[in-house]
């Protein structure tokens, strides 16, 4: 039986959504060991809690067996990942995802240390019946068309964390997320549509839109990300399981609709310049049409609810972009 715990591992800790969370679970009086290799985190991500005695940063990788020896944790949160390899050919995604998380998963049964997993609503893959929930199929594409190898790193990893409790008791939670943006986002596709978007706006050139941008998904913002995160975390009692964390099936909007809406907020009396980006370009490739979850079971267990709208989340993500390239230009 667990009780609340003291000390949690991050790994990612550096990076968009790692560096969020563990400045959260330092505030709220927890012990925080992150572990970053820096390959995509910022230290800057971490200024606020980098010196203070809760927070330890391993600067590493996540998948030595070394480091998760030498440490130690009730709780382990495990973001660090590769992402989409819509630019490259999968092959390091499946390798290195697979790879962290075997060690990960090792080391948490071996010291009975309970896993909080970062997975993702690509896992839903092509299913066309909408909203998503948790017992929803997934319905993963052929192994022939690049898309699938992230959601197919992440769902590898589901599969493990679910025989392992079944084998040996282990408790976890898998969270899927759909697409979260906020301050703090990577530059570039790897921080999503958002954060190259908004860049695109502020520097005035063409929006580049892949596909025709009648693809539809719904947004998260980080606040509410990490407000579900850290409900897990506390919540020791919990059946082991699976949760999306997602915005309301109501925010579903394309992504034509979201370069409408970020061109309103930075150049309202300019009309967007769109270069579209056919998806042949990247290769064999597919996209998900519509990608909208249910957040149904995280309200109903955890009373967690997404409560910042795309329009506000935007406008803050907006001007953290901003302070960012006038720091940038004053240096």
């Amino acid at each position: 039986m667990f009780i609340k715990p003291k000390r949690i591992i991050v790994t990612g800790a550096a990076g968009f959504i790692g560096s969020h969370l563990s400045v959260r679970l330092i505030r709220e009086g927890y012990e925080v060991i992150g572990i970053d290799n820096f390959s995509r985190g910022r230290i800057e991500n971490l200024a606020e809690i980098i010196s203070h005695p809760n927070f330890r940063l391993i600067e590493g990788d996540a998948g030595e067996d070394e480091i998760l020896a030498s440490i130690n944790a009730d709780t382990l949160v495990h973001l660090a990942s590769g992402k989409i390899p819509r630019f490259d050919s999968g092959w390091q995604v499946l390798r290195e995802n697979e790879r962290v998380s075997n060690s990960i998963l090792q080391y948490c049964m071996k010291n009975y240390v309970r896993l909080i997993f970062a997975s993702t609503s690509d896992v839903y893959g092509k299913n066309p019946a909408l909203p998503f929930t948790e017992t929803s199929d997934l319905m993963i594409g052929s192994p022939e068309n690049k898309r699938w190898a992230y959601a197919l790193s992440k769902l590898h990893t589901e599969f493990l964390l679910c025989a392992a409790n079944r084998s040996s008791g282990l408790p976890f939670q898998i969270m899927r997320f759909f697409g979260c943006y906020g301050p703090k986002m990577a530059e570039g596709w790897w921080g999503g549509p958002q954060s190259v978007f908004i860049e695109q706006a502020l520097n005035k050139t063409a929006f580049s839109i892949h596909g025709d941008g009648t693809q539809t998904r719904s947004y998260l913002y980080i606040d509410d990300l990490v407000n579900a995160v850290v409900r897990l975390v506390e919540e020791v009692e919990l059946d082991s399981g699976i949760w999306n964390i997602c915005g309301d099936p109501s925010t579903e909007i394309s992504v034509f609709d979201l370069v409408k809406e970020i061109q309103t907020l930075t150049n309202p009396t300019e009309a967007p310049e769109i270069e579209w980006i056919p998806y042949a370009s990247f290769g064999q490739y597919e996209d998900v049409m519509r990608r909208v979850g249910s957040a149904e079971k995280a309200f109903n267990h955890l009373g967690w609810k997404a409560e910042t709208t795309l329009r506000e989340g935007l406008k803050r993500t907006i001007d953290w972009m901003k302070q960012q390239s006038n720091d940038a230009e004053s240096v």
